[in-house]
């Protein structure tokens, strides 16, 4: 039979791009990168461009060196002639030939290293589709210089979905069971504290590059571990049959984890460093309930690009996913909350309330209000009369005001005095004794300027003149300026964001992160492993949440948690936080 001209094409084709493959591949030297090394200066060295390096080393196509890693080199003549022959007219001619005459896919040349799975992943279709449009293509995958054929409605951007199923024995039983002990909750005596100031610096100083490059690759690694059935992502219903969702609904727990991940970009901004940073410990959290035998099958999709998270939410099928994590910020989530209305969904950071209306929202931040009540029930334990002055600023008028009305309606005779100047807070001497009458000194501000003068005036006083109490912590608490006074008058506060790094489940949680990541974990690190955890603990093994257990209370790394409903049909708010009082 009479090949057609078409054909003759692309086999001439193919030979030709054999060809250069075998001039770019000849001679080839092997290299391993030092600190310090960058593209720019390997392609100086080894006299070859920054894109021929990045054709025989196509994983630079998405992230920098990294350390240790081992390059292949193309030999500088071999690469020259290369580019003499793929810049010819004859490919140029033949491509678009093809590309005119079929409207639905255009054609690819296979590079050295490049798989089914990575070009499934990189033009957003599945391994299925390639394989139909090539059925002469080996089943072992393609071959270097291979003309492949790709639809053309695949997207050649980074694919912004992914999806592994985390199962029983696939880790290693001894690191499992991070929170199997019971410790005893206390008002604590003043440990070692490691402030989340601390634990920032500690990450700033760390090698923060490799950390996004692994965190990154780990993410980019998830669809791998599944079957190439579970590849597949419909971008609408319309489309192609969800076969993933077929096969999650089977058994375990279906979760969907929105993140800002930004993939595909090279440079490190805010939101990515935070999703990174929740993302490492929620899968230390994962990892850890798969050792104890939940299992949990993870879909992340990736929020960066506001269209495309409209998008999702418009046309993927929520029908048996049992948990949403996320998305991290509120405006998301008020347009994930008003779309979705029967699926729980995670808001790890945002508490704010324009939230409180969303009936399955579960909102991890513990909200102001709750931190006043229950400050509120811990000052009116020992409170017997004495005067009371409530600093603020600006932000925090109403909830200073909550405070004072929550103090009046408990008790009714107390004198209690809203200032935003620090000066007014004095202790009155008692005319009759000429002793001082004990005063309370609540601070309710995050600003530094106002927390620094309440802590100057404050510490002028003796330790039988006041009780300092502040609605939540600060690092200026642990400055050396004022810390033997506050251990002196014994300060008390709020915090949500404490972590004992002396108790037992806190260290085996940091210690599992860091032989993972290399690091300490950070206060996002360390809300990603809370979050995930705590709530898929209260799951059934059907992925159901029932009143009593959103009500339970559990401890977790930076904080307690229980839930109730801030109104009949409102959002699932957390009323805990740890109360925890300097003394000697």
């Amino acid at each position: 039979m009479h090949q057609s001209y078409l054909e003759m094409k692309k086999q001439f084709h193919t030979l030709l791009l054999l060809f250069i493959s075998s001039l770019m591949l000849s001679q080839q030297k092997i290299h391993t990168v030092l600190a310090k090394e960058t593209l720019y200066g390997l392609s100086k060295k080894y006299n070859v461009s920054i894109d021929d390096l990045k054709k025989v080393n196509p994983q630079l196509n998405n992230r920098t060196l990294q350390i240790g890693e081992i390059l292949t080199i193309p030999d500088e003549k071999a690469t020259s002639k290369a580019n003499e022959y793929s810049n010819s007219n004859a490919i140029t001619n033949i491509q678009n030939s093809d590309d005119a005459q079929n409207i639905n896919y255009f054609f690819i040349t296979i590079e050295p290293k490049q798989t089914l799975y990575g070009l499934s992943k990189k033009y957003h279709t599945s391994i299925k589709t390639i394989q139909s449009l090539n059925p002469n293509m080996s089943k072992e995958g393609p071959k270097i210089g291979e003309v492949l054929k790709i639809p053309k409605n695949s997207s050649s951007e980074n694919s912004n979905t992914y999806s592994h199923v985390y199962s029983e024995n696939k880790h290693d039983k001894e690191n499992s069971n991070i929170n199997d002990s019971n410790s005893k909750e206390e008002i604590n005596v003043k440990d070692k504290r490691e402030s989340d100031l601390a634990n920032d610096t500690k990450l700033q100083n760390s090698k923060n590059e490799n950390f996004e490059n692994q965190n990154n690759q780990e993410i980019d690694d998830l669809n791998k571990k599944q079957s190439d059935e579970n590849v597949q992502i419909p971008v609408a219903k319309n489309q192609t049959e969800n076969i993933a969702n077929y096969e999650l609904k089977k058994d375990g727990i279906n979760v969907v984890l929105f993140l800002p991940l930004h993939t595909g970009e090279s440079s490190i901004n805010a939101e990515r460093r935070i999703a990174t940073q929740f993302y490492s410990g929620a899968k230390t959290a994962l990892d850890s309930l798969s050792n104890k035998g939940k299992k949990i099958h993870v879909r992340i999709f990736d929020t960066s690009n506001d269209n495309k998270f409209r998008e999702i939410i418009d046309t993927y099928d929520f029908s048996n996913t049992n948990l949403i994590i996320g998305p991290l910020f509120k405006s998301n989530l008020l347009t994930i909350a008003d779309k979705i209305k029967k699926i729980p969904i995670i808001s790890p950071f945002s508490s704010s309330d324009d939230l409180d209306e969303h009936g399955n929202l579960i909102l991890y931040n513990t909200k102001d209000q709750i931190l006043v009540e229950k400050l509120t029930d811990e000052i009116l334990k020992k409170y017997s009369g004495e005067k009371m002055y409530i600093l603020y600023d600006e932000e925090h008028f109403k909830t200073a005001e909550f405070l004072q009305s929550l103090i009046k309606d408990k008790k009714s005779n107390a004198e209690v005095v809203l200032t935003k100047n620090a000066d007014d807070i004095k202790s009155d001497q008692n005319l009759v004794t000429d002793e001082y009458n004990k005063i309370y000194a609540i601070l309710i501000s995050t600003q530094n300027s106002i927390i620094t003068k309440y802590l100057d005036s404050i510490t002028k006083l003796e330790s039988n003149q006041i009780q300092p109490i502040s609605l939540f912590y600060s690092p200026l608490f642990d400055n050396k300026k004022y810390e033997e006074k506050l251990l002196n008058f014994g300060l008390l506060y709020l915090d949500t964001n404490y972590v004992n790094e002396f108790g037992f489940n806190e260290q085996k949680m940091i210690n599992l992160y860091k032989k993972k990541y290399c690091n300490f974990p950070d206060k996002y690190a360390i809300t990603g492993f809370d979050v995930t955890y705590d709530i898929l603990s209260r799951v059934d093994e059907k992925g159901n949440l029932s009143n009593s257990m959103m009500k339970a209370e559990s401890k977790q790394v930076s904080n307690k948690y229980s839930f109730r409903k801030i109104n009949k049909n409102g959002a699932w708010v957390n009323q805990e936080a740890r109360i925890i009082q300097l003394l000697k």
